[in-house]
């Protein structure tokens, strides 16, 4: 992968953080779920479909996600 593409591997980082700090309560962590999702969206979009991340899930399940949580779902919450 480029170096100019993201591996969003930091931001999975800080997931795993605030799940391990939050018994592993996802609802706990939703903006730091939504940015690692928006994060690897953004690296298929720039990566094309080369593009991979052990950090992120398919394209196909990055994008379903992201089209079944709108903002107002993830903001409402944490």
């Amino acid at each position: 992968m480029s170096d100019t593409v993201r591996s969003c591997h930091a931001e999975a980082r800080t997931l795993g953080s605030c799940l391990d700090a939050n018994a592993y309560r996802p609802d706990k962590c939703d903006k730091l779920v939504k940015a690692l999702y928006l994060c690897c969206d953004e690296m298929y979009k720039k990566g094309g479909r080369g593009a991979e991340s052990s950090a992120c899930p398919m394209q196909s399940v990055v994008e379903r996600w992201l089209k079944r949580h709108t903002d107002a779902d993830v903001d409402s919450r944490g």
